[in-house]
């Protein structure tokens, strides 16, 4: 495809980026999004304005893609290598890495010297070793039992990463008891430390939810009841209840089956669900709502008889593509996000289903404190994203209050994309909000990255320091805030 003229500037090759990136005509692989050539070492950053908090303890940690190799066919933006960047932050300074999550697949590619797998755009070929599709593990990262677990969201094998080299230990087997693939997207109490996940199959049983101990010990898994092969991506907790997601925008098992292509599609006449189960594992009991999607959710809590769940709801989810943008309109039109803040609410007593609008912001990529989930939280912290933009850019940070629906926003500036922004609680909080935002910014001009801290409750004040970063951050997917006494002990 031919990137629009008015828009070329954005989408230049970075000299940073792989030689090979020259050859492939596709934005995801330009600009702000172009991989990087070379991991970074561990390097002290400078501050180029304000002055780091002494009191912010603890490490920014953000997963993404990183193609290594060019690819064999149509390049999906979720289809490339992960690789996880690190921001460490101790006494008022700050150190940077990043490193491949060095995946078998990987590894595979490496010892070829080329591309082996088809991205998700296909074509596929079903005879190749393992899998069909190429388990990247780009998409989230989650910290739990003294790792770094990165993770991919079509399902697949948890990567076990030091928390503080960023270098990949193996793959995570939960005591020898796992068997069966993770989604991205569990959730760590940080009461008990169990991990709560699920993952999907495309023959039933089509869910599976399992509990992981904090000491890493599968204590549960048990089949979820569904009508078939679902695209769930995320799933939440409160403190005695687990709630898995089934909405009316999935594929069709049939044409996965026959070709390969995971092509979702909104079926508005069939309602979304969520099932409550106790923790452990137990009946699901299942609430209906309007048909829609949710990519993220916020958090969810009790309130009395009451499950509350906020999240950034879609209520038409259907792929708008544009004709025009050729071979890849299925991609660029998957990824235009139309999404609000909304709130779901399920009596356990009565059966009630109460759900509104919080708010009309195009949002996305959505925290809390992590360090809370599962209870009552007044606070998150937001992408704002551009409607219909060409590629997927974060414009702006965006705190919601819950109790409320009330915002608050700082703009990164023209031409300047961040990241997911989660909150860092300071040494000694004891407020909510008491603390700080960490997110890297990358200016689609210069091309370079920084790091920006915000303090949680001045966002509209825009960020107390800037990091100078020494190499680009490619934009990705998910961050987490590890606070300072779980790394360093």
């Amino acid at each position: 495809m031919t990137i629009p003229e008015t828009l070329a500037q954005h989408y230049v090759v970075p000299t940073d980026a792989p030689s090979w990136v020259r050859d492939v005509d596709n934005p995801y692989l330009r600009g702000i999004h172009a991989p990087v050539a070379e991991e970074t070492e561990a390097v002290e950053l400078e501050v180029v304005a304000g002055e780091v908090p002494a009191d912010l303890f603890g490490a920014y940690v953000r997963n993404g893609p990183n193609s290594v190799f060019r690819p064999n066919n149509l390049y999906h933006w979720f289809d490339g290598d992960g690789m996880v960047h690190g921001f460490y932050f101790r006494d008022g300074r700050a150190v940077y890495r990043s490193r491949l999550v060095r995946t078998p697949y990987l590894a595979d590619e490496r010892a070829r010297g080329a591309a082996i797998w088809p991205g998700i755009m296909g074509p596929f070929d079903f005879d190749k070793p393992r899998h069909y599709l190429k388990d990247t593990a780009n998409t989230d990262v989650v910290f739990h039992d003294g790792a770094i677990l990165a993770l991919w969201y079509l399902c697949g094998e948890p990567y076990r990463l030091d928390p503080l080299t960023l270098d990949t230990v193996g793959i995570e087997d939960f005591g020898g008891a796992r068997t069966t693939s993770i989604s991205a997207h569990p959730k760590v109490d940080p009461r008990t430390g169990e991990l709560v996940y699920f993952t999907l199959a495309d023959d039933a049983p089509f869910m599976r939810y399992g509990v992981v101990s904090a000491d890493g010990r599968l204590s549960c898994e048990m089949p979820i009841d569904l009508p078939g092969p679902r695209s769930t991506h995320d799933i939440t907790i409160t403190e005695r209840y687990s709630i898995v997601h089934d909405f009316p925008f999935f594929h069709d098992a049939e044409l996965l089956r026959t070709h390969g292509y995971r092509v979702a599609r909104f079926h508005p006449d069939v309602p979304s669900r969520f099932g409550i189960l106790p923790r452990r594992g137990g009946d699901v009991r299942w609430f209906e709502f309007e048909p829609g999607y949710v990519l993220h959710m916020v958090n969810a809590w009790e309130e009395g008889d009451w499950i509350v769940m906020d999240g950034c709801f879609q209520p038409n989810p259907t792929i708008r593509r544009n004709k025009a943008e050729g071979e890849l309109a299925s991609m660029l039109g998957y990824l235009r996000v139309r999404a609000h803040l909304r709130r779901w609410r399920m009596n356990l007593a009565t059966g009630e289903a109460v759900e509104e609008q919080l708010d009309d912001q195009n949002v996305e990529f959505c925290l809390p404190d992590t360090e809370r989930y599962g209870e009552k939280t007044r606070f998150s912290y937001h992408q704002r994203i551009p409607v219909d933009n060409y590629t997927v850019e974060f414009h702006s940070l965006v705190k919601y209050d819950h109790a409320d629906g009330s915002s608050v926003c700082h703009d990164y500036g023209d031409g300047i994309t961040g990241s997911e922004s989660p909150f860092a609680p300071r040494r000694g909080a004891t407020a909510e909000d008491d603390g700080y935002v960490v997110t890297v910014v990358t200016d689609s001009d210069s091309l370079r990255s920084q790091c920006w801290v915000y303090h949680a409750q001045q966002i509209e004040k825009g960020p107390i320091a800037k990091l100078s970063i020494p190499t680009r951050v490619p934009s990705g997917f998910h961050a987490k805030w590890i606070p300072g006494q779980r790394l360093w002990r």
